[in-house]
């Protein structure tokens, strides 16, 4: 395993060509990325021609600037400056040591480091009052403010982040308050083998999910194999329940206790990290949040996998309107729909049982329900007649992670949009050759409008190979575009 450079980051000025070597490092301190297993180089994505992409009629699109390493957010200052953060980690062999980034683009093109070093994953942002917040989503999770003078100043920690799934982006409120989420732990409320797979159960055998709420069980409970003993003759399997370490069961009426450093929930606090309150719970992945123009708080909360001890089928991407004090359904409900309905069962598999005894009241019915496995991120409202679709919101879709995750279907790896008065979805923009070697936007994973609101600016992820044990991701071959309306 090396540590190292990722090539086709000098500079990361908008040119027409990206180095083939794209996706290998070299020994270097200044951008660690460690490749378990070299992924072979991308070719070139640039230029990209009319026939590359798909995009609705009457808009084009630009390169803004190239070879990044694990984009996940934007931002804009008071000046309409452009900042993006660089992960530091993704899923799949390329993991990097503590590298996570927030990079300022320069009018020439290039970019400078605000703040390096950050341990990873960095998966939010956003500017106020002359300040960067960032998300740091390894367990424990924090919250930090980065100052004008580039100090960094920690504001919440010991946040429950950092199993399957992460601290999600960072809003402000109307009110002038801070808002962010923290996903679940394991994909369905049960630890299981694929936790073990995902990298973290072997090095947090005691990590499990944590309700806010005071939780009552059924006391249903997963058999599955035993990863610690697979290396034995004859493998054991083990019995786990909701809201456990792997292995330990529960007890019908069994109560778990709630706490406010919980999982699944959203989070609310004074810009200097003060008075941290739960704002909802309930919500498995809510990684991409934001206000409306009328002010309303929306959550973009991912689908379940097909995956591990407790797999559910065809379950949605959601987006919910957010209401103080509401609960979302994980873990027994669907965006909205009980979780022992026939059409999110696994063939194959045992029965889907609920394991919460006395499930809080469901604050409602999503907004809109997105295509399963879309894994839809961040998203934006339009503001701007000069760009359109006033009202409308523009949805980032990374799109599945292959069969690892239950993903068959292609779907996602596009912006769509969406109006929340009827709930259709439009494709908006994508790739026709959404895979390795292809041209335009292959993992859109932030959408936001400038501070005008008459420029669509689109972050891709870069090139996930999927294979069937995960995704192969390519370091440097991240791109942040722009979206414009053509004459």
């Amino acid at each position: 395993m090396s540590h190292g450079k990722c090539y086709g980051q000098e500079g990361w000025a908008v040119s027409t060509e990206i180095p083939s070597s794209q996706g290998l490092c070299e020994s270097d301190e200044g951008n660690s990325c460690a490749l378990v297993s070299s992924p072979p180089p991308a070719r070139p994505r640039l230029p990209v021609k009319p026939e590359d992409i798909v995009i609705q009629r009457g808009y084009a699109l630009d390169p803004v600037a190239i070879g990044l390493t694990f984009p996940t957010s934007i931002t804009f200052d008071d000046d309409g400056n452009i900042y993006i953060a660089e992960a530091g980690y993704s899923y799949g062999p390329a993991k990097s040591a503590g590298q996570g980034r927030v990079l300022r683009l320069k009018p020439d093109g290039s970019m400078e480091c605000i703040v390096c070093g950050l341990r990873g994953p960095v998966t939010g942002m956003a500017y106020r009052g002359g300040s960067i917040y960032v998300a740091q989503g390894g367990f424990p999770g924090r919250i930090l403010r980065v100052d004008s003078d580039r100090k960094v100043t920690p504001l919440i920690e010991g946040l429950r982040s950092g199993g399957d799934h992460f601290t999600g982006d960072i809003a402000f409120g109307p009110d002038g308050r801070m808002y962010f989420g923290v996903g679940s732990v394991t994909n369905s409320g049960v630890v299981g083998v694929d936790n073990f797979f995902f990298g973290w159960l072997a090095v947090m055998p005691q990590m499990h999910d944590i309700p806010y709420r005071t939780a009552v069980l059924r006391g249903a409970n997963y058999v599955s194999a035993n990863p610690f003993t697979l290396n034995q003759p004859v493998p054991c399997t083990s019995m786990t329940g909701a809201y456990k370490p792997f292995g330990v069961p529960s007890s019908p009426g069994e109560i778990v206790p709630g706490n406010q450093m919980a999982n699944s929930v959203m989070y609310s606090a004074n810009p200097d990290g003060s008075d941290l309150q739960v704002v909802a719970d309930g919500l498995r992945n809510p990684f991409g949040i934001g206000f409306c123009p009328c002010g309303s708080l929306y959550a973009m909360d991912q689908g379940y996998d097909a995956r591990g001890s407790r797999p559910v089928s065809n379950s949605p991407d959601s987006m919910w309107r957010i209401e103080e004090g509401g609960w979302y359904g994980f873990p027994d409900y669907v965006s909205g729909l009980p979780i022992t309905l026939p059409q999110f069962q696994t063939p194959g598999m045992p029965q889907t049982e609920a394991v919460l005894a006395e499930p809080p009241p469901l604050a409602g019915e999503p907004e809109l329900r997105l295509a399963a496995h879309a894994a839809s991120t961040k998203f934006a409202f339009s503001t701007n007649p000069a760009f359109g679709h006033v009202g409308e919101v523009f949805i980032a879709q990374l799109g599945s992670g292959g069969p690892s995750t239950g993903g068959t279907a292609p779907e996602g790896q596009r912006v769509v949009r969406a109006n929340l008065r009827n709930g259709e979805v439009h494709s908006f923009l994508a790739s026709r050759n959404p895979g390795p070697g292809g041209k335009g936007p292959q993992r859109p994973v932030d959408v936001k409008f400038d501070p005008s609101g008459r420029t669509l600016y689109v972050l891709d992820f870069g090139t996930l190979e999927g294979v069937p044990t995960g995704v192969i991701p390519y370091c440097g071959s991240g791109i942040l575009w722009k979206v414009r309306r053509s004459r």
